[in-house]
């Protein structure tokens, strides 16, 4: 008998599943509005995920990326 609840359960771990952020806690992260969130999501290609009919969310890893590309270009300009 194995110890790895990978195995036991059939799912996969929780360090290796994909996080999603609702919409608005992502905007928040991001510093902008909701509807801002869309057109930016739109615009840069961040994947928007339906998660039931009336709830939408953003996968983590999408999110962090913006905000490091963000931070990135910023340091860039400031010199």
């Amino acid at each position: 008998m194995t110890n790895n609840p990978q195995q036991s359960s059939g799912t996969a771990s929780p360090a290796t599943v994909a996080a999603l952020e609702k919409i608005p806690a992502a905007a928040r992260r991001m510093g902008m509005s909701v509807s801002q969130f869309y057109r930016t999501a739109k615009r840069d290609g961040l994947r928007i995920i339906k998660v039931s009919e009336r709830s939408s969310a953003v996968p983590e890893e999408d999110v962090i990326a913006w905000i490091q590309r963000r931070v990135a270009a910023s340091r860039g300009g400031a010199r």
